[in-house]
């Protein structure tokens, strides 16, 4: 970005506002005794800064770019240069991001220029910290002076936005993976994820961010006058898919309704399911392949991207990714029922649930058998406290398998290993 025109942008500094509350204050008392020498002082002050300082105002040419994605929680460091385009110099400039979302909070006042010469630049950093995951639009920073008094702060803003993804939090586990090599469907073009594997050649398609450089095709290349990449049938990997349960009981919401009060609203559990299922992603994906991410009712594939393009896309939907209403696991079984033979492994990452939630005990103890059956493996991870599920006998057989994790631990990143 680089901007110099835009709308004047005038403030208050807390200098200023002591004074105009002592401007006040002299106001009222000359109503009582003779004041008139200290209030023409005082308005004498407010008026030469109005007009020095609009005189003087900064014209400053910003540039720099917010980053891609960020991860929640994680303060980040925004660095931008400033050039002084204006013929005279300017005094005090500070720079901080105007109208910022509520989820996302600058960390400080950032750094103050004391001086900045004509057709000077300096570099100067802002440090801010998202407190929510999701997409957000940020406008440019606004580059200010209080110059002369520090009583008044003069700046432009412009109506330039930038897009940015704050990322859920996520660390790397210890997870133990059985490693199972699956035979895929003949015909079905994937990527060789596994070494060792002699792969067969399928045809050359567009390359694509993420693919590997040894895999270019020359020849093609050549031909076509874009690259190309080579591609291959490989039926023996490690395929993955991670099922996220987005349906939110009603003993949670509830729950996260009765926190509003405080300024919160979002249900703790599944905030800290969305962070175990990019945990998760993000520790299996250099063993596995992640074919398929399940958020709730929709279904993402990702055959057709390369592997490490894969995690950041993941990723990326997590980030978006809000609680469903009247959502149960059984409309996601015909989703799973017939790719369990091309898939090693599942991870079924599910919150706590009410009597209206668990009568999807069935589906899940079917989906399980039908995973079984098919020789691909299960996990199932709960979020919540065990206590919260009715023990009765239809589940008690399949309960016995289910790892059940505290949201708080999982926040607090005290889950080191499933």
């Amino acid at each position: 970005m680089r901007k110099t025109n835009g709308r004047l942008r005038l403030g208050l500094t807390d200098a200023g506002k002591v004074v105009l509350r002592g401007t006040v204050f002299v106001i009222l008392a000359a109503l009582v005794v003779p004041a008139f020498g200290v209030l023409s002082a005082l308005v004498s002050v407010v008026l030469m800064a109005l007009l020095v300082g609009f005189v003087l105002r900064p014209k400053i040419q910003v540039s720099g770019t917010l980053p891609d994605r960020v991860v929640v929680g994680q303060r980040v460091r925004l660095r931008y240069v400033l050039k002084n385009v204006a013929r005279l110099p300017a005094y005090n400039l500070c720079v901080r991001l105007d109208t910022l979302p509520e989820a996302i909070e600058q960390v400080g006042d950032g750094h103050v220029v004391s001086r900045l010469g004509p057709g000077d630049t300096t570099e100067v950093t802002v440090e801010i910290r998202p407190k929510r995951r999701g997409y957000y639009r940020i406008k440019q920073p606004i580059c200010q002076s209080s110059f002369p008094f520090n009583l008044f702060s003069f700046g432009t803003s412009h109506d330039d936005e930038e897009s940015l993804i704050v990322l859920p939090a996520f660390s790397r586990l210890q997870i133990p993976l059985r490693r199972l090599s699956r035979h895929v469907r003949g015909g079905s073009a994937r990527f060789a994820g596994s070494t060792g594997v002699f792969p067969e050649y399928a045809g050359t398609r567009p390359f694509l961010p993420g693919d590997s450089p040894r895999n270019i095709d020359a020849r093609a290349w050549a031909r076509l006058s874009v690259p190309a990449t080579r591609e291959y049938h490989n039926d023996f990997d490690n395929y993955t898919a991670l099922v996220l349960d987005t349906g939110v009981p009603e003993v949670l919401r509830k729950e996260s309704l009765g926190l509003s009060r405080s300024g919160s609203n979002e249900s703790k559990e599944f905030e800290a399911a969305v962070s175990l299922c990019a945990s998760v992603a993000f520790t299996i994906n250099n063993d596995c392949l992640i074919d398929l991410l399940l958020t709730g009712p929709e279904l993402h594939q990702f055959t057709a991207w390369p592997r490490m393009v894969r995690l950041d896309k993941i990723h990326e939907i997590l980030a978006g990714v809000e609680p469903s209403k009247g959502y149960s696991l059984e409309q996601i079984s015909p989703k799973l029922a017939n790719r369990f033979y091309e898939i090693s492994e599942v991870f079924f990452i599910l919150l706590s649930w009410d009597k209206a939630y668990r009568q999807s005990t069935g589906c899940l103890t079917a989906l399980l058998e039908l995973a079984g059956k098919a020789g691909c493996h299960c996990t199932v991870l709960m979020i919540g406290d065990s206590s919260r599920m009715n023990m009765d006998e239809d589940n008690v057989s399949w309960t016995e398998n289910v790892r059940f994790l505290s949201p708080d631990d999982i926040l607090t990143g005290q889950i080191k290993r499933l």
